[in-house]
């Protein structure tokens, strides 16, 4: 070649005429292969539709037996990396050049790659000359301590690619995402995957994209700590399918190391493995629907169905049937719902047993759910709660217009802030915010019983919750009750009716007088009204009476001092605030016709003296002279009005 052949070449790629490299090497080659033995090209600048390169330097040793090639290019600008190749040198000890292929094999490639740092890849390329058919394999490129290898080919505007990634640092791979301006989310990731991914296309467009892979030591977190992981292993597999408008696919995940935090659920996926299949169609970058999902938590749950997610709504879940195969706890407490109870007084519970049951969601609200509660105990030490053996079937429906089915619980024990639970169940119909007792039922309480006629509620869980109640305590040891609660003891029996109890617009009230039979007399409570129950300041009004409580009785129980007979008296005009007494009108007296025996202790005197606020002249009377030898005295009559 010439001096002006050469110059010839250099101006025009000095005005960027736009040139296949390797085609115009091989026709170049052909041309004058037998010509001469060696050939060395000078560019300064040459483009192609996506590439551009800068101090080009292309050596050919066109010898019979071993043709071989070397290029060394300044910079190397290429359209899908946000930077440029540098000091890029590609030596081909085995070129083919002929009227039908350029082949580069065995190819060894240095360059600069930027953030990866220097790289030295093997590389194969084929071009088909008559077809435009291109093969490209590159392998042995270095990403932090991991290796990659591209495989890619062309036929025509149909493009098949093959990238393959061995434990490849995660954190890198984040940061050349970045530098792509690929969107990620804000977070911090730590971890290395291993990666097969397949895609194919024509032109622009992609057709399908298989993935398979794992990741290991996964430690991952985003900024508000909703979302965290903690030595993760875990492997997926993915297809993609691109049909018309949308993406056909089908994924499946296993994690079964580490632990992993979705706010507010935790994980530990190395005590309950997690396995997820899934098949549906992507479309958009919104909408995600799985005609089918599969999902197997080992010792919690297992379960399928259907579902569409879609991202741009504040609640994504907008449709969802769900068939429980299996809920096993205490497994599934644990995992899904003290997460959920954190701030309540369940919060803490110890549960066995297991649920089958179905759930389905309709325009992201719950639409109906179907419980079989197979045998399940309970415990709770914020509420003094267990129940025992649970069983039976419930049954709900968002529609309250709609009969609902019925449904049936029941137990074989329990305890209920420390009240004994006797063997008992309950039929209902729940639908939408109402719920209503379908059949009287009693339930065992301690020595007595709880006798529950009538119970329905209307708007649960609203301003406008209303309810009414209608049941009877049958006979319950007072002595019982107090050791339940904790309190001092004492005897009596407590039985009566709690008739028309009803809550109303923010007001509840009892219908009918409660009774009590205490202390070996009678307690009444009557014109029972509480406003606001479940507001942050309740007020309480009701008048109570008793009759002929036994004195010795009440006083026993108690640290007052001992006192015998008999009292009756009111407190009318009860008004409690927040619990707090604000308003009474009370008497308390010895009953005119009491012919019991009246004693009482010089302890009790200090004490209703004190009471009474007037009391220091008849305590000091009892307590000097003789009478200070006396521990009791006998009286006439008692009374104290406030």
């Amino acid at each position: 070649m010439t001096t002006s052949d050469a110059s010839v070449l250099r101006a025009c790629a000095n005005r960027k005429r736009r040139l296949a490299f390797g085609v115009a090497v091989a026709s170049i080659g052909v041309s004058i292969a037998y010509a001469i033995d060696d050939l060395e090209l000078h560019i300064d600048s040459v483009q192609g539709p996506h590439w551009q390169a800068q101090g080009l330097i292309a050596a050919l040793d066109l010898a019979a037996n071993a043709q071989r090639a070397r290029v060394q290019i300044d910079t190397l600008k290429l359209a899908q990396l946000p930077e440029a190749l540098r000091s890029v040198v590609i030596d081909c000890p085995h070129v083919e050049m002929s009227p039908r292929a350029f082949a580069c094999r065995e190819a060894r490639v240095v360059a600069q790659v930027p953030r990866l740092g220097k790289q030295t890849l093997r590389a194969n390329v084929r071009y088909e000359r008559s077809t435009g058919a291109l093969d490209l394999d590159v392998a042995n490129v270095k990403i932090g301590t991991g290796r990659a290898a591209v495989r890619a080919s062309l036929r025509n505007d149909a493009w098949d690619a093959r990238v393959v990634l061995e434990e490849v640092p995660l954190d890198v791979l984040v940061e050349l995402s970045q530098a792509a301006q690929v969107p990620l989310p804000a977070a911090s990731v730590t971890g290395a995957t291993s990666l097969e991914v397949r895609a194919s296309g024509r032109d622009s467009a992609i057709r399908d994209i298989h993935a398979r892979g794992s990741v290991q030591q996964l430690v991952a977190n985003n900024e508000s700590g909703s979302f965290a992981t903690d030595g993760l292993a875990a492997r997926f597999e993915i297809a993609l399918e691109r049909s018309q408008e949308q993406w056909d696919y089908e994924a499946t995940l296993v994690a079964d190391q580490g632990q992993g935090y979705l706010e507010p659920i935790f994980l530990d996926f190395g005590v309950h493995a997690f396995e997820l299949a899934a098949r549906g169609t992507l479309v958009g970058a919104d909408r995600l629907d799985a005609e089918h999902f599969q999902i197997a938590h080992s010792g919690v749950l297992s379960a399928q169905g259907r579902g569409a997610l879609d991202f741009a709504e504040e609640q994504p879940v907008r449709d969802l049937d769900v068939l429980i195969e299996s809920m096993q706890f205490p497994g599934a407490y644990e995992t899904y719902l003290q997460p959920l109870l954190i701030e309540t007084d369940f919060k803490s519970m110890h549960m066995t047993g297991g649920v089958t049951g179905e759930v389905s969601v309709r325009d992201g609200a719950p639409h109906a759910f179907r419980f079989e509660l197979n045998d399940i105990d309970l415990e709770g030490d914020q509420l003094s709660l267990a129940m025992h053996g649970v069983r039976g079937t419930i049954d709900w429906n968002a529609d309250d217009g709609q009969n609902p089915v019925p449904s049936q619980v029941a137990w074989s024990g329990g305890m209920l802030y420390g009240l004994e639970l006797g063997p008992a169940s309950l039929r209902f119909a729940a639908a939408g915010t109402n719920f209503e007792l379908l059949a009287p039922t009693r339930i065992p309480l301690l020595d007595g019983a709880l006798q529950l006629d009538a119970l329905a509620v209307q708007h649960a869980g609203s301003e406008r919750v209303s309810f009414r109640v209608d049941a009877s305590i049958q006979p319950i040891s007072v002595s019982r009750l107090c050791q339940a609660f904790g309190w001092p003891e004492f005897g009596g029996r407590v039985s009566g009716a709690i008739s028309n109890l009803q809550l109303q617009d923010g007001v509840l009230t009892l219908g009918t007088v409660l009774e009590a039979h205490v202390f070996d007399g009678l307690v009444t409570v009557k014109d029972l009204r509480l406003d606001e129950p479940f507001g942050n300041w309740p007020r309480l009004y009701a008048n109570i009476d008793l009759h002929t409580l036994d004195l010795d009785l009440v006083t026993s129980a108690f640290s007052f001092g001992r006192i015998t007979g008999r009292l009756s008296g009111y407190i009318h005009g009860l008004e409690l605030f927040n619990w707090s007494p604000v308003a009474f009108d009370a008497r308390l007296f010895t009953p005119e016709n009491d012919r019991s025996r009246h004693r009482i202790s010089q302890r009790a005197v200090e004490n209703i003296g004190s009471i009474g606020g007037g009391g220091a002249g008849v305590t000091a009377a009892l307590s000097s002279g003789f009478l200070r030898f006396f521990d009791d005295f006998n009286y006439s009559r008692l009374g104290i009005t406030c």
